[in-house]
């Protein structure tokens, strides 16, 4: 494709927005530091433009390169504390007769079946979220798949 100009980068940044937040939030969960992965990630992708083979996969190549600067943040913030501080194991699920609501819910699924939920909820294809996420479109298909049932078991009333 070449160099994009101006105009279309700007454009393309805002229609992937929401999502790309919404992805660093799930890596990051703080506010903050989303916004930093956020403007290293335009910063970058800007400098980089000549590498996008064809404007119409922008939304991944862009989610991609936000996604290894939050995890860029995120292993700096892990630096900071002491192994010992970090938690080996997550918290126990609460008593069967506590109800769960759906936020909750979602955070106990891993990481990978956020991500993949929350950009299949955003519009994106199994294609797309493969390109971004770096993992075959059957894997993608197999998490989703995966993490419908877990939140089923996780919300069900008892």
């Amino acid at each position: 494709m070449g160099l994009i100009s101006d105009d279309v980068f700007v454009e393309e940044i805002g229609n992937a927005k929401q999502a790309a937040f919404g992805v660093a939030y799930l890596i990051l969960k703080n506010t903050s530091d989303c916004e930093d992965a956020m403007s290293a990630a335009i910063v970058k992708a800007y400098e980089h433009r000549n590498t996008l083979l064809k404007r119409g996969s922008f939304r991944a190549w862009f989610l991609r390169i936000l996604r290894n600067e939050a995890y860029t943040i995120l292993r700096e913030r892990r630096k900071v504390f002491e192994t010992d501080e970090i938690p080996e194991t997550p918290a126990p699920f609460p008593d069967a007769d506590r109800s769960l609501d759906l936020r909750a819910a979602l955070m106990r699924l891993s990481e990978d079946q956020r991500n993949v939920l929350y950009l299949w909820e955003q519009g994106y294809s199994m294609e797309e979220i493969a390109a971004v996420l770096n993992v075959p479109a059957g894997t993608v298909k197999s998490r989703i798949s995966r993490a419908k049932e877990t939140l089923r078991s996780y919300l069900e009333v008892n």
